[in-house]
């Protein structure tokens, strides 16, 4: 299912389509791959328990979210018309 969500979702993120809601669900399966993979391996702390990459993905992915896809996206140039 993880497969599934990334590629769609990073497919949808690259175009620009459906952005907004393509990087909040890209953000929340970070999160998930997070608790429920890396905090079970070794702790809490990113750094030790190899879970670095899950978390700045979780964050870029919540900034793309919150900030939209751009002026050369497919969702700016739909919404002009």
């Amino acid at each position: 299912m993880a497969g599934i969500i990334e590629t769609t979702c990073g497919f949808l993120i690259m175009l620009g389509l459906f952005t907004r809601p393509a990087a909040f669900i890209a953000s929340g399966e970070m999160a998930v791959a997070y608790f429920y993979i890396h905090t079970r391996l070794m702790g809490v702390a990113p750094l030790v328990n190899m879970g670095e990459r899950a978390t700045m993905f979780c964050f870029a992915f919540l900034y793309i979210a919150t900030r939209g896809a751009g002026i050369w996206s497919a969702d700016s140039a739909s919404s002009k018309r």
